[in-house]
């Protein structure tokens, strides 16, 4: 095997363990909702107090959305290290080719 080849599955290592850390730094926005949550029981409630329930209702449906629109894109961030993984891979398989070419 050469010392490019091994590199590159050192390389590939590292980037897979990479995206495992990844996905647990991104479900940290899951924690990231918990004050949102908080935020809206407390303006419904307020607005509850009022008989405005409707109308916050309104705004409040607008700040789930982009509560899960962020969340998503965190969870997304995985995808640069998932293409670099099949990037190392297509590389590798064609390693493998041109060393079985040799052979």
């Amino acid at each position: 095997m050469s010392e490019q080849h091994e590199n590159k599955l050192e390389e590939l290592e590292r980037v897979e363990y990479n995206r495992v850390e990844s996905r647990v730094i991104s479900g940290w926005a899951k924690s990231l909702c918990y004050p949102i949550s908080d935020i809206t029981v407390k303006l419904s409630s307020l607005a509850s107090e009022c008989d405005l329930e409707e109308e916050m209702e309104d705004y409040l449906d607008e700040v789930r959305q982009i509560q899960n629109k962020l969340e998503s894109a965190f969870f997304r961030c995985e995808e640069v290290f998932s293409n670099r993984i099949s990037s190392l891979e297509c590389e590798l398989l064609d390693m493998e080719d041109k060393e079985s070419e040799h052979d």
